[in-house]
């Protein structure tokens, strides 16, 4: 009988054990849209072997082709949280970081350069399990994204830059003017005015659903997170972009990788003879590269619904839709 009970009790134990490896190996739900209210909240960490614990979310099929959207300078993740639910409800598997430095994630002491982000995003990667990714990147994440093919293009299957140029010297005198004209005269407790802050993020939606998705509050919110940013973090991000030069290594791009461009017309830091020029330096066709007339730097913000439905059609079809 004493047998019996404990042969039970072994069978009940491994059966017990098999049904909760069985639930932790399932793919946990993820979400194809997340308010502006609980954005924040959406957030998780991880731990990166570059010493930093990165905050990211993640959303769309467990199961679909990774997507990275990587945010601008003084951004977070919430700068694509308009055009994330194009991506999850296209079947993608999206994870959108916030950068080192910004929204969640640590801001060491230290000058973040392109580099520095690229390495961060490379340690994500295999922090959380992925092996290759569509990476899209905005303004400084475009940057990031462009640095991080080069070091590692055998993580990227398709790259697409938004509000880009190439990675020289060319925003060193405007990033020059903005730290010695808003960030230096701060105190070191101190943050950038209200009035530049609307200034940094000057710009409108486009499209007919501005209400629907709640443009105002999210620009507020992201306005406020940007804002709360420490001088010393200012600092690091303005002065790491001037300490980024990748002029000379451009010719080991592995022009094998397609790349999408995207630019707007009215976009004062990205000008036109930059793009002509990254569309030489990244192999890009013309049927790789868009100009949005009447845009400004914010592409993802200012027409969410045209530029997703953009990067979307390139991604399914290797073209931009006439």
């Amino acid at each position: 009988m004493k047998k019996l009970v404990l042969l039970t009790i072994c069978v009940v134990t491994v059966l017990a054990l098999f049904a909760s490896c069985t639930s932790s190996n399932a793919k946990a739900e993820l979400p194809l849209e997340i308010s502006q209210d609980d954005w924040a909240c959406a957030k998780q960490f991880v731990n990166l072997s570059t010493g930093i614990k990165m905050a990211y979310v993640e959303m769309g099929d467990p199961d679909g082709e990774v997507v990275i959207l990587q945010h601008g300078m003084t951004d977070n993740s919430r700068s694509w949280s308009l055009a994330a639910p194009y991506f999850t409800k296209a079947g993608y598997h999206v994870f959108i970081p916030d950068l080192r430095g910004m929204g969640k994630s640590d801001a060491p002491d230290g000058y973040y350069t392109t580099v520095t982000y690229a390495t961060d995003m490379k340690a994500f990667f295999d922090a959380v399990g992925i092996e290759k990714a569509i990476v899209i990147g905005h303004s400084l994440g475009s940057f990031t994204v462009q640095t991080f093919a080069l070091m590692f293009p055998e993580r990227c299957s398709k790259v697409v830059l938004v509000s880009s140029i190439p990675i020289k010297d060319y925003q060193s005198a405007s990033l020059q003017n903005v730290y010695n004209n808003y960030i230096n005269p701060i105190g070191e407790d101190e943050h950038p005015s209200d009035e530049f802050m609307d200034l940094w993020y000057g710009c409108t939606f486009k499209e007919d659903n501005g209400a629907e998705i709640e443009f105002d509050k999210f620009l507020a919110a992201l306005k406020s997170e940007s804002k709360a940013l420490s001088k010393s973090t200012w600092q690091n991000i303005i002065f790491g972009l001037m300490a980024s030069n990748l002029k000379d290594v451009y010719s080991q791009f592995d022009t094998t990788i397609p790349v999408l461009l995207l630019h707007g017309s009215e976009d004062t830091m990205t000008k036109d003879v930059y793009q002509q020029e990254l569309m030489s330096l990244l192999n890009i066709p013309e049927t790789g590269y868009r100009n949005y007339e009447g845009v400004g730097h914010n592409i993802q913000f200012e027409i969410t619904k045209q530029s997703s439905e953009d990067i979307l059609y390139w991604l399914a079809n290797g073209v931009l839709p006439e």
